[in-house]
């Protein structure tokens, strides 16, 4: 009540009606002494309730609502699922004044994953939509994806940039002992100059098909072991041009400026790439690694406008291939 406005507005409203009165009493009846301080007692009253009305917006202002979105893959154990799951009901609850939370289970059948993304997207922007009910002045809300790479490009997709509210994605620090998430990127178009990756000169598959572009992210700097296993999944899938960024670090340095620099540079990239005119209307492709927030921000940038010519793959290391998602009933 104190800290919201509550009641300064309360006592500082109940002061100056009071003494407003007290003021308009001794105007009719002529009596001038004391008036003076009535005048003085109704600008303190309306001081106080001033005061209250800045705390309520500073209050509103500063209201977090925390977003945890998991897409859990039976395929990559529950039981990791379930632990950054937990990681990140904790951090929420301990940050945010208010926890939404949307779950969905992936399929076992990946023609039905799409679907399930897709109303776990309707799910989080209703959530979005929700906070700015709580806070309508300035909602700040910390999305909190857990799950795998190309899914988080998907909802990233769907969920698009063009929001009102500060949308925060966060993600677990991989510098530190213990468990903690941080604001890593944001949903909102950014302009930066910041370039922490390494772009590599496009490269040209002959016997690909030009209509088809992909962009490939190396950001746990796999070198070779990662462009190799691009290139071959490339050919698999009649990849005609291939656009390589590399982090030339073990890890990306873990703050916002840095996330925000790898999702800016990365569109600028795919902006500018001096591609055919095929290629910009055909099939397009993107190679994931590194953080789930990164993924959810590219998707949010790069294939919101048109998803459908998007295909996302993330590497599975226990059958050491590319999985693709989504992925159409007819292959």
């Amino acid at each position: 009540m104190a800290t919201d406005g509550s009641a300064a507005i309360a006592i500082g409203g109940l002061f100056a009606g009071t003494f407003l009165t007290e003021m308009g009493k001794s105007v009719m009846t002529g009596e001038k002494p004391g008036r003076f301080w009535f005048v003085v007692a109704v600008v303190g009253g309306l001081a106080v309730m001033g005061l209250g009305f800045w705390l309520r917006h500073r209050a509103r202002m500063g209201l977090r609502v925390g977003i945890i979105v998991n897409a859990v893959d039976a395929h990559r154990g529950y039981a990791r699922a379930e632990q950054r799951n937990q990681h990140a009901e904790r951090f929420s609850h301990g940050s945010a004044a208010v926890t939404l939370k949307a779950q969905i289970e992936l399929s076992t059948d990946p023609t039905r994953n799409r679907e399930l993304v897709d109303l776990l997207a309707e799910e989080t922007l209703r959530a979005t939509m929700i906070a700015e009910r709580l806070a309508p002045e300035a909602a700040h809300v910390n999305l909190i994806p857990t799950m795998p790479l190309h899914v988080a490009f998907w909802l990233g997709a769907r969920l698009g940039h063009t929001h009102a509210q500060h949308v925060a994605v966060h993600e677990l620090r991989q510098d530190t002992g213990s468990p903690a998430f941080f604001a890593a990127t944001l949903l909102r178009t950014l302009d930066g100059t910041a370039a922490p990756l390494t772009v590599k000169r496009p490269e040209v598959f002959d016997d690909g098909d030009a209509t088809k572009v992909a962009i490939a992210l190396d950001l746990q700097n796999r070198g070779d072991q990662f462009r190799d296993a691009v290139v071959k999944a490339c050919r698999e899938h009649g990849i005609g041009w291939l656009l390589l960024l590399r982090n030339e670090n073990r890890l990306l340095k873990q703050d916002l400026k840095t996330f925000n620099g790898v999702v800016s540079q990365t569109c600028n990239v795919w902006d500018t790439a001096a591609l055919p005119a095929a290629a910009r209307t055909g099939q397009h492709a993107i190679f994931l690694s590194g953080p789930v927030a990164i993924a959810v921000a590219l998707g949010a940038r790069l294939a919101a406008p048109a998803p459908g010519q998007w295909t996302a793959y993330t590497f599975n290391p226990i059958a050491s291939v590319y999985e693709a998602f989504p992925v159409h009933p007819n292959g």
